[in-house]
Protein backbone atom coordinates (compact mmCIF):
# COMPACT_ATOMS: atom_id res chain seq x y z
CA UNK A 1 0.00 0.00 0.00
CA UNK A 2 1.25 3.53 -0.68
CA UNK A 3 2.87 5.41 -3.57
CA UNK A 4 5.99 3.31 -4.00
CA UNK A 5 8.27 5.52 -1.88
CA UNK A 6 10.13 3.48 0.73
CA UNK A 7 9.72 4.78 4.25
CA UNK A 8 11.54 4.05 7.47
CA UNK A 9 10.29 2.14 10.49
CA UNK A 10 7.18 3.63 12.06
CA UNK A 11 6.08 5.44 8.91
CA UNK A 12 3.18 4.11 6.86
CA UNK A 13 2.79 5.77 3.45
CA UNK A 14 -0.82 5.71 2.24
CA UNK A 15 -2.29 6.63 -1.13
CA UNK A 16 -3.06 10.20 -0.05
CA UNK A 17 -1.64 10.51 3.44
CA UNK A 18 1.16 9.58 5.83
CA UNK A 19 0.62 7.78 9.10
CA UNK A 20 3.18 7.29 11.88
CA UNK A 21 3.10 4.49 14.44
CA UNK A 22 4.72 4.30 17.88
CA UNK A 23 4.05 2.83 21.32
CA UNK A 24 3.25 5.06 24.30
CA UNK A 25 2.33 3.79 27.77
CA UNK A 26 2.01 0.26 26.40
CA UNK A 27 -0.52 1.31 23.75
CA UNK A 28 0.19 1.42 20.02
CA UNK A 29 -0.58 4.87 18.63
CA UNK A 30 -1.35 5.54 14.96
CA UNK A 31 -1.41 9.19 13.90
CA UNK A 32 -2.25 10.53 10.44
CA UNK A 33 -0.14 13.63 9.84
CA UNK A 34 -2.04 16.74 8.76
CA UNK A 35 -1.32 20.20 7.40
CA UNK A 36 -3.95 22.85 8.12
CA UNK A 37 -6.42 20.13 8.99
CA UNK A 38 -5.93 18.18 5.74
CA UNK A 39 -3.93 14.93 5.39
CA UNK A 40 -0.25 15.51 4.62
CA UNK A 41 0.55 14.52 1.03
CA UNK A 42 2.93 11.52 0.74
CA UNK A 43 5.75 13.36 -1.06
CA UNK A 44 9.41 12.46 -0.52
CA UNK A 45 10.15 15.55 1.64
CA UNK A 46 7.04 14.91 3.74
CA UNK A 47 8.00 11.26 4.21
CA UNK A 48 11.47 12.29 5.41
CA UNK A 49 9.80 14.75 7.81
CA UNK A 50 7.62 11.91 9.12
CA UNK A 51 10.69 9.71 9.68
CA UNK A 52 12.44 12.44 11.67
CA UNK A 53 9.25 13.13 13.62
CA UNK A 54 8.62 9.53 14.67
CA UNK A 55 12.28 9.11 15.67
CA UNK A 56 12.04 12.24 17.81
CA UNK A 57 8.82 11.08 19.47
CA UNK A 58 10.28 7.64 20.23
CA UNK A 59 13.34 9.24 21.82
CA UNK A 60 11.21 11.52 24.01
CA UNK A 61 9.08 8.55 25.07
CA UNK A 62 12.28 6.76 26.06
CA UNK A 63 13.39 9.77 28.11
CA UNK A 64 9.95 10.24 29.63
CA UNK A 65 9.49 13.74 28.21
CA UNK A 66 6.91 13.08 25.48
CA UNK A 67 3.95 15.50 25.48
CA UNK A 68 1.16 14.35 23.10
CA UNK A 69 -0.45 17.80 23.12
CA UNK A 70 2.72 19.39 21.80
CA UNK A 71 2.81 17.12 18.76
CA UNK A 72 -0.89 16.55 18.11
CA UNK A 73 -2.76 19.63 19.37
CA UNK A 74 -5.66 18.99 16.99
CA UNK A 75 -6.69 16.02 19.11
CA UNK A 76 -7.17 18.37 22.07
CA UNK A 77 -8.49 21.26 19.97
CA UNK A 78 -10.65 19.89 17.15
CA UNK A 79 -9.86 21.01 13.63
CA UNK A 80 -11.83 23.94 12.26
CA UNK A 81 -15.15 22.84 10.85
CA UNK A 82 -14.17 23.50 7.26
CA UNK A 83 -11.02 21.37 7.53
CA UNK A 84 -12.29 18.55 9.78
CA UNK A 85 -11.93 15.00 8.47
CA UNK A 86 -14.34 12.12 8.97
CA UNK A 87 -11.88 10.57 11.41
CA UNK A 88 -11.58 13.78 13.40
CA UNK A 89 -15.36 14.08 13.61
CA UNK A 90 -15.58 10.53 14.97
CA UNK A 91 -12.87 11.29 17.52
CA UNK A 92 -14.59 14.52 18.52
CA UNK A 93 -17.88 12.70 19.07
CA UNK A 94 -16.16 9.97 21.13
CA UNK A 95 -14.54 12.63 23.35
CA UNK A 96 -18.01 13.89 24.34
CA UNK A 97 -19.17 10.52 25.68
CA UNK A 98 -19.00 9.49 29.33
CA UNK A 99 -19.35 5.73 29.17
CA UNK A 100 -18.25 2.46 30.75
CA UNK A 101 -15.00 0.87 29.64
CA UNK A 102 -16.76 -1.98 27.81
CA UNK A 103 -18.93 0.44 25.83
CA UNK A 104 -15.90 2.61 25.13
CA UNK A 105 -14.09 -0.42 23.68
CA UNK A 106 -17.04 -1.07 21.36
CA UNK A 107 -17.07 2.53 20.19
CA UNK A 108 -13.31 2.44 19.59
CA UNK A 109 -13.75 -0.67 17.43
CA UNK A 110 -16.45 1.07 15.38
CA UNK A 111 -14.33 4.17 14.91
CA UNK A 112 -11.36 2.09 13.73
CA UNK A 113 -13.66 0.35 11.25
CA UNK A 114 -14.92 3.57 9.66
CA UNK A 115 -11.53 5.29 9.69
CA UNK A 116 -9.80 2.40 7.98
CA UNK A 117 -12.47 1.53 5.39
CA UNK A 118 -12.01 2.12 1.70
CA UNK A 119 -14.90 4.10 0.28
CA UNK A 120 -14.31 3.61 -3.44
CA UNK A 121 -13.56 0.59 -5.58
CA UNK A 122 -9.89 0.13 -6.51
CA UNK A 123 -8.80 2.90 -4.17
CA UNK A 124 -6.40 2.80 -1.25
CA UNK A 125 -7.84 5.97 0.25
CA UNK A 126 -9.34 5.57 3.73
CA UNK A 127 -12.57 7.13 4.94
CA UNK A 128 -10.98 8.56 8.06
CA UNK A 129 -8.72 10.84 5.98
CA UNK A 130 -11.56 12.25 3.88
CA UNK A 131 -12.67 15.85 4.57
CA UNK A 132 -16.00 15.66 6.33
CA UNK A 133 -17.57 18.08 3.87
CA UNK A 134 -16.92 15.62 1.02
CA UNK A 135 -18.53 12.59 2.66
CA UNK A 136 -21.39 11.21 0.57
CA UNK A 137 -24.16 8.75 1.29
CA UNK A 138 -22.78 6.58 -1.54
CA UNK A 139 -19.38 6.34 0.19
CA UNK A 140 -21.01 4.80 3.25
CA UNK A 141 -23.15 2.48 1.12
CA UNK A 142 -19.98 1.21 -0.54
CA UNK A 143 -18.27 0.55 2.80
CA UNK A 144 -21.23 -1.50 4.06
CA UNK A 145 -21.60 -3.44 0.79
CA UNK A 146 -17.87 -4.12 0.57
CA UNK A 147 -17.69 -5.83 3.96
CA UNK A 148 -19.77 -8.94 3.31
CA UNK A 149 -17.40 -10.77 5.66
CA UNK A 150 -19.04 -9.04 8.63
CA UNK A 151 -22.30 -10.11 10.20
CA UNK A 152 -25.29 -7.80 10.02
CA UNK A 153 -25.20 -7.39 13.80
CA UNK A 154 -21.60 -6.16 13.65
CA UNK A 155 -22.40 -3.60 10.95
CA UNK A 156 -25.41 -2.49 12.99
CA UNK A 157 -23.16 -1.93 16.01
CA UNK A 158 -20.73 0.06 13.88
CA UNK A 159 -23.47 2.24 12.41
CA UNK A 160 -24.57 3.54 15.82
CA UNK A 161 -21.45 5.62 16.58
CA UNK A 162 -21.24 6.82 12.95
CA UNK A 163 -24.82 8.09 13.01
CA UNK A 164 -24.31 9.87 16.32
CA UNK A 165 -21.08 11.49 15.08
CA UNK A 166 -22.80 12.69 11.89
CA UNK A 167 -25.82 13.94 13.82
CA UNK A 168 -23.45 15.95 16.03
CA UNK A 169 -21.87 17.48 12.91
CA UNK A 170 -25.32 18.55 11.71
CA UNK A 171 -26.20 20.06 15.09
CA UNK A 172 -22.87 21.89 15.09
CA UNK A 173 -23.78 23.16 11.60
CA UNK A 174 -20.65 21.56 10.16
CA UNK A 175 -22.87 19.57 7.78
CA UNK A 176 -26.16 20.62 6.23
CA UNK A 177 -27.49 17.06 6.22
CA UNK A 178 -26.56 13.67 7.65
CA UNK A 179 -25.00 11.38 4.99
CA UNK A 180 -25.60 8.31 7.18
CA UNK A 181 -29.39 8.68 7.09
CA UNK A 182 -30.99 5.62 5.52
CA UNK A 183 -27.91 3.38 5.72
CA UNK A 184 -29.21 -0.03 6.73
CA UNK A 185 -27.17 -3.03 7.90
CA UNK A 186 -27.70 -6.43 6.29
CA UNK A 187 -30.52 -8.34 7.94
CA UNK A 188 -29.29 -9.98 11.11
CA UNK A 189 -30.29 -13.52 11.93
CA UNK A 190 -29.56 -14.57 15.47
CA UNK A 191 -27.13 -17.46 15.63
CA UNK A 192 -28.99 -20.71 16.22
CA UNK A 193 -27.86 -23.02 19.03
CA UNK A 194 -25.30 -25.47 17.68
CA UNK A 195 -24.58 -27.87 20.55
CA UNK A 196 -22.24 -30.82 20.53
CA UNK A 197 -24.15 -34.08 20.78
CA UNK A 198 -23.45 -36.30 23.77
CA UNK A 199 -20.82 -38.39 21.98
CA UNK A 200 -19.02 -35.37 20.50
CA UNK A 201 -18.90 -33.64 23.87
CA UNK A 202 -17.21 -36.61 25.51
CA UNK A 203 -14.72 -36.95 22.64
CA UNK A 204 -13.77 -33.26 22.96
CA UNK A 205 -13.43 -33.41 26.75
CA UNK A 206 -11.38 -36.61 26.60
CA UNK A 207 -9.04 -34.99 24.06
CA UNK A 208 -8.59 -31.90 26.23
CA UNK A 209 -7.93 -34.10 29.26
CA UNK A 210 -5.16 -35.91 27.35
CA UNK A 211 -3.71 -32.91 25.52
CA UNK A 212 -4.27 -30.10 28.06
CA UNK A 213 -4.77 -31.72 31.47
CA UNK A 214 -5.46 -29.50 34.43
CA UNK A 215 -6.99 -26.06 34.16
CA UNK A 216 -7.99 -26.07 30.49
CA UNK A 217 -9.74 -29.43 30.76
CA UNK A 218 -11.32 -28.48 34.09
CA UNK A 219 -12.82 -25.29 32.70
CA UNK A 220 -14.13 -26.98 29.55
CA UNK A 221 -15.82 -29.76 31.51
CA UNK A 222 -17.36 -27.32 33.98
CA UNK A 223 -18.57 -25.12 31.11
CA UNK A 224 -20.06 -28.09 29.29
CA UNK A 225 -21.90 -29.32 32.40
CA UNK A 226 -22.99 -26.01 33.96
CA UNK A 227 -24.16 -24.03 30.93
CA UNK A 228 -22.82 -20.68 32.12
CA UNK A 229 -22.51 -17.73 29.78
CA UNK A 230 -18.90 -16.88 28.86
CA UNK A 231 -18.90 -13.70 30.97
CA UNK A 232 -20.35 -15.63 33.93
CA UNK A 233 -17.76 -18.39 33.64
CA UNK A 234 -14.80 -16.00 33.50
CA UNK A 235 -16.18 -13.87 36.35
CA UNK A 236 -16.96 -16.84 38.63
CA UNK A 237 -15.19 -16.58 41.99
CA UNK A 238 -14.61 -19.17 44.67
CA UNK A 239 -16.62 -17.05 47.10
CA UNK A 240 -19.69 -17.76 44.96
CA UNK A 241 -19.19 -21.55 45.12
CA UNK A 242 -20.75 -23.65 47.88
CA UNK A 243 -18.93 -26.97 47.66
CA UNK A 244 -21.04 -28.48 50.45
CA UNK A 245 -24.42 -27.58 48.96
CA UNK A 246 -23.15 -28.13 45.41
CA UNK A 247 -24.23 -24.74 44.07
CA UNK A 248 -22.77 -21.72 42.30
CA UNK A 249 -24.30 -18.28 42.74
CA UNK A 250 -23.91 -16.25 39.56
CA UNK A 251 -23.41 -12.66 40.60
CA UNK A 252 -20.18 -11.48 38.91
CA UNK A 253 -19.46 -11.18 35.19
CA UNK A 254 -16.31 -10.33 33.27
CA UNK A 255 -16.72 -8.62 29.89
CA UNK A 256 -13.63 -7.75 27.83
CA UNK A 257 -11.53 -7.80 30.96
CA UNK A 258 -13.87 -5.48 32.89
CA UNK A 259 -15.65 -6.75 36.00
CA UNK A 260 -19.33 -6.02 36.48
CA UNK A 261 -21.22 -6.80 39.68
CA UNK A 262 -24.44 -7.91 38.04
CA UNK A 263 -25.40 -10.62 35.59
CA UNK A 264 -27.07 -10.13 32.22
CA UNK A 265 -30.51 -10.26 33.83
CA UNK A 266 -29.49 -8.06 36.75
CA UNK A 267 -30.53 -10.76 39.23
CA UNK A 268 -28.26 -13.25 41.01
CA UNK A 269 -29.17 -16.83 40.27
CA UNK A 270 -28.25 -20.09 41.91
CA UNK A 271 -27.08 -22.91 39.66
CA UNK A 272 -27.35 -26.43 41.04
CA UNK A 273 -24.16 -28.26 40.11
CA UNK A 274 -24.30 -31.83 38.86
CA UNK A 275 -21.61 -34.42 39.58
CA UNK A 276 -19.60 -33.63 36.43
CA UNK A 277 -19.45 -29.91 37.20
CA UNK A 278 -18.56 -30.62 40.83
CA UNK A 279 -15.79 -33.02 39.81
CA UNK A 280 -14.25 -30.32 37.59
CA UNK A 281 -14.34 -27.84 40.49
CA UNK A 282 -12.76 -30.29 42.91
CA UNK A 283 -9.89 -30.85 40.47
CA UNK A 284 -9.54 -27.08 39.96
CA UNK A 285 -9.17 -26.35 43.67
CA UNK A 286 -5.47 -27.16 43.69
CA UNK A 287 -4.76 -24.38 41.18
CA UNK A 288 -6.75 -21.33 42.30
CA UNK A 289 -8.75 -22.06 45.46
CA UNK A 290 -6.23 -20.68 47.96
CA UNK A 291 -6.17 -17.30 46.21
CA UNK A 292 -9.94 -17.10 46.63
CA UNK A 293 -10.44 -15.08 43.45
CA UNK A 294 -11.51 -16.27 39.96
CA UNK A 295 -12.05 -20.02 39.71
CA UNK A 296 -10.51 -20.49 36.26
CA UNK A 297 -7.14 -19.21 35.04
CA UNK A 298 -5.21 -19.37 31.79
CA UNK A 299 -2.45 -21.80 32.86
CA UNK A 300 0.06 -20.25 30.47
CA UNK A 301 0.14 -16.99 32.44
CA UNK A 302 -1.61 -17.96 35.69
CA UNK A 303 -4.04 -15.08 35.21
CA UNK A 304 -7.80 -15.00 34.74
CA UNK A 305 -9.32 -15.38 31.31
CA UNK A 306 -10.33 -11.95 30.02
CA UNK A 307 -12.29 -13.05 26.97
CA UNK A 308 -13.08 -16.08 24.86
CA UNK A 309 -10.50 -15.46 22.12
CA UNK A 310 -7.43 -16.80 23.94
CA UNK A 311 -9.16 -20.07 24.83
CA UNK A 312 -10.76 -20.37 21.40
CA UNK A 313 -7.60 -19.82 19.37
CA UNK A 314 -5.14 -21.77 21.50
CA UNK A 315 -7.21 -24.72 22.71
CA UNK A 316 -10.76 -24.98 21.38
CA UNK A 317 -10.35 -24.50 17.61
CA UNK A 318 -7.25 -26.75 17.35
CA UNK A 319 -9.09 -29.48 19.29
CA UNK A 320 -12.11 -29.49 16.98
CA UNK A 321 -9.85 -29.43 13.92
CA UNK A 322 -7.78 -32.36 15.19
CA UNK A 323 -10.91 -34.38 15.95
CA UNK A 324 -12.60 -33.54 12.65
CA UNK A 325 -15.62 -32.04 14.43
CA UNK A 326 -17.36 -29.15 12.71
CA UNK A 327 -16.37 -25.83 14.26
CA UNK A 328 -18.63 -23.81 16.52
CA UNK A 329 -17.74 -21.24 19.16
CA UNK A 330 -17.01 -22.40 22.72
CA UNK A 331 -20.18 -20.55 23.76
CA UNK A 332 -22.12 -23.47 22.31
CA UNK A 333 -21.05 -25.55 25.32
CA UNK A 334 -23.83 -23.61 27.04
CA UNK A 335 -26.25 -24.94 24.43
CA UNK A 336 -24.73 -28.40 24.85
CA UNK A 337 -25.73 -28.37 28.52
CA UNK A 338 -29.24 -27.11 27.73
CA UNK A 339 -29.86 -29.93 25.27
CA UNK A 340 -28.50 -32.50 27.75
CA UNK A 341 -31.09 -31.29 30.23
CA UNK A 342 -33.89 -31.72 27.72
CA UNK A 343 -32.68 -35.09 26.47
CA UNK A 344 -32.69 -36.32 30.05
CA UNK A 345 -36.30 -35.15 30.56
CA UNK A 346 -35.50 -32.34 32.99
CA UNK A 347 -38.52 -30.11 33.47
CA UNK A 348 -38.14 -27.11 31.08
CA UNK A 349 -39.02 -24.67 33.87
CA UNK A 350 -36.14 -25.94 36.00
CA UNK A 351 -33.81 -26.03 32.96
CA UNK A 352 -34.67 -22.43 32.13
CA UNK A 353 -33.89 -21.38 35.70
CA UNK A 354 -30.52 -23.14 35.55
CA UNK A 355 -29.53 -21.18 32.44
CA UNK A 356 -30.92 -17.83 33.56
CA UNK A 357 -33.67 -17.73 30.94
CA UNK A 358 -37.34 -17.01 31.21
CA UNK A 359 -39.27 -20.18 30.39
CA UNK A 360 -40.62 -18.47 27.25
CA UNK A 361 -37.10 -17.65 26.04
CA UNK A 362 -35.89 -21.14 26.87
CA UNK A 363 -38.71 -22.86 24.98
CA UNK A 364 -38.26 -20.54 22.01
CA UNK A 365 -34.49 -21.06 21.89
CA UNK A 366 -34.53 -24.83 22.28
CA UNK A 367 -37.85 -25.74 20.61
CA UNK A 368 -35.96 -27.92 18.13
CA UNK A 369 -34.88 -30.24 20.96
CA UNK A 370 -38.32 -30.47 22.50
CA UNK A 371 -39.62 -32.76 19.76
CA UNK A 372 -38.53 -36.14 18.43
CA UNK A 373 -37.91 -38.73 21.13
CA UNK A 374 -39.17 -36.39 23.81
CA UNK A 375 -42.56 -36.17 22.08
CA UNK A 376 -42.79 -39.96 22.10
CA UNK A 377 -41.82 -40.10 25.76
CA UNK A 378 -44.46 -37.55 26.70
CA UNK A 379 -47.10 -39.32 24.60
CA UNK A 380 -46.18 -42.60 26.32
CA UNK A 381 -46.98 -40.93 29.65
CA UNK A 382 -50.42 -40.00 28.32
CA UNK A 383 -51.01 -43.51 26.98
CA UNK A 384 -50.05 -44.95 30.36
CA UNK A 385 -52.61 -42.70 31.98
CA UNK A 386 -55.27 -43.72 29.45
CA UNK A 387 -54.55 -47.40 30.07
CA UNK A 388 -54.67 -46.93 33.84
CA UNK A 389 -58.02 -45.19 33.59
CA UNK A 390 -59.39 -47.92 31.32
CA UNK A 391 -58.13 -50.68 33.61
CA UNK A 392 -59.76 -48.94 36.55
CA UNK A 393 -63.09 -48.66 34.76
CA UNK A 394 -63.11 -52.43 34.15
CA UNK A 395 -62.36 -53.25 37.78
CA UNK A 396 -65.22 -54.92 39.76
CA UNK A 397 -64.66 -52.31 42.48
CA UNK A 398 -65.18 -49.42 40.04
CA UNK A 399 -68.48 -47.64 40.98
CA UNK A 400 -71.14 -48.31 38.42
CA UNK A 401 -73.87 -45.80 37.76
CA UNK A 402 -77.10 -46.69 36.04
CA UNK A 403 -77.87 -44.78 32.94
CA UNK A 404 -81.47 -43.78 32.76
CA UNK A 405 -83.18 -43.06 29.54
CA UNK A 406 -85.34 -40.02 28.88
Amino acid sequence: MGNGVKAGSGVDVRASSIRITFTHNGKQERKTLTVNGAPMAPTSPNIRHAERLVAEIKEKIRLGSYDPGAYFPDEHNPAPAAARTVGEQLDLWASTKRIEATTKAGYASAIRFWKGSQYMEESEAELGDMPLSRLLHSHLLYVVADRDDLKGKTIKNYLGPLREAMALAVRDKVLDSDPSTGIKPPKYKKEDPDPLDAEQAEIVLNHLRAKHPGQVHNMAEFWCWSGLRTSELFGLRWGSIDLVAGTATIREVLIRGVEKPTTKTGIDREVILNSRAMAALQRQRQYTHLAGEEVFHDPRYDTRWNDERAFRRSFWAPTLKTLGIRYRRPYHMRHTYATRLLENQVNPAMAAKQLGHSIEMFLRTYSKWLGGKLDKIEMAKLEAGIKAAADGALSPDYPQKSIKGP
